[in-house]
């Protein structure tokens, strides 16, 4: 492995690890209202898409046949990702959410 290939790797392992800490940290802040439920998808959903990046940052150090799972973690992510988004969308776009 060349030296840029490891400093992107590098650069892509600790923005995943922030991923990973605000993702979860968002997690423990909101409690049970309306517009936390929305977060609490985008957080789950930022969680299992950096791990899903772990697993190909780890499959293209030591290739272990783990893209797959890398694949999956990051498809469930998204669509966690895109319930968040709506729900907070709808939340936004009711009249009563200022009530």
């Amino acid at each position: 492995m060349d030296l840029d290939s490891l400093l992107v790797s590098i650069i892509g392992t600790a923005l995943t690890i922030l991923l990973v800490y605000y993702g979860l940290r968002t997690l423990k802040l909101f409690k049970a209202n309306i517009a936390a439920r929305a977060w609490t998808y985008i957080s789950i959903s930022a969680v299992l898409f950096a791990a899903g990046v772990v697993t190909f940052i780890l499959d293209a150090v030591q290739p272990m046949g783990v893209v797959p799972i890398g694949g999956i973690m990051q498809t469930v992510g998204a669509v966690f990702l895109v319930l968040g988004l709506r729900k907070n969308y709808m939340f936004w776009a009711s009249k009563d959410h200022f009530a």
